[in-house]
């Protein structure tokens, strides 16, 4: 199975992952290290849909994720009702792009509602359980509709309460049940969430619909201690045929031959898992 392989274009503090110095140029870099697709970050996403349009009517590279966020989890219903607009915005938007998907982090590490009643025998977390599911069935038609999912992205516990391991999103999906619901694996915070990650990616093959890779340091993949290969393995068995996307900072800084480097590891070690 010929895997499919994407780069986040910046670090979330601006440092640079692919080089170059416009987005044409980081789209040539990316094609020339093997690469067949993009996660955009800031400094491209501030350039509008029609630069972005632009650069890749010229490139092989694919555009992965496209897509608006918003406090799909805030304190009160007004607030809410906001996120779920703009999000849907952003699906439309993703659409026109021919995206993978759109990627959603629910809520971080602080809860934004306040706690159930004592008494209640609900907790904050069940509550938050109860207004995503509520929320997303709000958004799943209009996924459905222009074809775009929107993606959940479980994070460890050290950036997240809620969503935290495959499974926790992988039940959020199936409780909306809607294909316009997928999650998502992040090799990184598997590592530290999920006992055995190859189980965790079998048990959620039925929503499972996008990878991020980093290696144990948070580097790409090959400059850490992190064994993919239970995991790989796990995805060639459920079928995976989806894009894996770096989701790190670059060793020694961004360059082709890094990139390029990663990319062979990747592949080898698929070969081999």
């Amino acid at each position: 199975m010929a895997i499919k392989l994407g780069v986040l274009e910046q670090w979330f503090d601006g440092e640079p992952v692919v080089p170059g110095d416009t987005l044409e140029e980081r789209l040539a870099n990316l094609d020339a290290a093997g690469y067949q697709g993009i996660q955009l970050n800031r400094i491209s996403t501030a350039l509008g849909l029609p630069a972005i349009r632009k650069a890749l009517a010229g490139s092989p590279v694919k555009l992965l994720i496209h897509g608006k966020g918003g406090r799909i989890l805030g304190p009160d219903q007004s607030v809410r009702d906001a996120a779920v607009a703009d999000i849907c915005d952003g699906l439309r938007e993703a659409a026109e792009l021919d995206v993978v998907g759109s990627i959603l982090v629910p809520i971080r590490v602080q809860p934004e509602i306040e706690a159930p009643a004592a008494g209640s025998g609900k907790t904050v977390v069940d509550l938050e359980r109860e207004i995503l599911i509520e929320q997303l069935g709000k958004i799943a038609p209009v996924a459905e509709e222009v074809g775009v999912p929107i993606i959940l992205e479980p994070l460890n516990r050290y950036e997240s309460h809620l969503l935290k391991s495959l499974s926790d999103a992988a039940e959020i999906c199936r409780a909306v049940g809607s294909p316009g619901i997928r999650m998502m694996g992040d090799f990184f915070h598997m590592n530290i969430e999920d006992d055995d990650m190859g189980q965790a990616i079998e048990d959620a093959a039925d929503v499972l619909a996008y990878i991020h890779l980093a290696d144990s340091n948070r580097f790409e993949p090959g400059q850490g201690h992190l064994d993919f290969r239970p995991g790989f393995a796990a995805l060639k068995r459920i079928g995976y045929d989806g894009y894996m996307t770096i989701e790190s900072k670059i060793k020694g800084g961004a360059s082709v031959e890094a990139l390029a480097a990663s990319a062979r590891y990747i592949r080898e070690t698929w070969d081999a898992a």
